[in-house]
């Protein structure tokens, strides 16, 4: 039997934000066949005259009426059941934004934000998708590896929501005073002189990172 050498290429966009300290992810729901209402990825298939990352760009706005994200490449993905209609080559992007701007551009019931670790009922293999990117991303958010951390906290934030957000991540408690000195000891954030009263409780002291200090660190 003479062998296919015929191949679609797709962009598959993983959208990632902070909520609560929790880690999500931004998903549509699929209103045709192949899995119809199921959720998905964001994607799109590559045309001759976009590039892969032009490509999870349009989708990105597309999704969240954004322009401005920061966006790594991930993974490719070429098992051969990827999809029943066609063979498929999915290319994975992260990108990472702001779910508050991202909820005040978008109130659509075919979008929706769900904990990575708690997925609705996900087609093709994107549940399988999530889980190993987000191992990656797990891993770089501890370690600010490809300055990932930052990005996910560009602007203000109390200690205790960003170890929340580690905690979570980690799946694991940490020791509080350990991990305030972590990041106040070497100076990795900067006391912005401001408070927040959000949460329950005494109003927490703001804090941003300094960049100078955290840009390339790896802690």
């Amino acid at each position: 039997m003479e062998k296919s050498y015929y191949n679609v290429l797709e962009t598959l966009l993983l959208i990632y934000a902070t909520d609560g300290g929790k880690l999500k992810i931004y998903l549509k729901k699929k209103n045709d066949e192949p899995y119809k209402g199921y959720w998905t990825l964001p994607s799109a298939p590559l045309d001759t005259e976009t590039t892969l990352e032009e490509n999870a760009h349009i989708i990105y706005s597309g999704m969240t009426g954004l322009d401005e994200t920061t966006m790594f490449q991930s993974k490719a993905f070429s098992s051969l059941d990827r999809d029943p209609n066609a063979r498929i080559i999915g290319i994975s992007f992260i990108a990472i934004t702001d779910k508050a701007l991202t909820d005040m551009k978008q109130n659509a019931d075919d979008k929706a934000w769900f904990e990575v670790d708690e997925l609705p009922k996900m087609g093709f293999d994107h549940a399988n998708i999530i889980e190993e990117v987000s191992k990656d991303v797990k891993k770089k958010i501890v370690t600010n590896y490809d300055d990932m951390l930052l990005a996910f906290f560009p602007s203000d934030f109390t200690l205790p929501e960003l170890q929340s957000f580690y905690e979570n991540v980690l799946g694991k408690s940490i020791d509080r005073r350990n991990f305030h000195k972590k990041f106040v000891n070497q100076d990795l954030v900067i006391d912005t002189g401001f408070k927040t009263s959000r949460g329950s409780g005494r109003p927490g002291t703001l804090y941003r990172f300094n960049v100078d200090k955290m840009k390339g660190k790896r802690i």
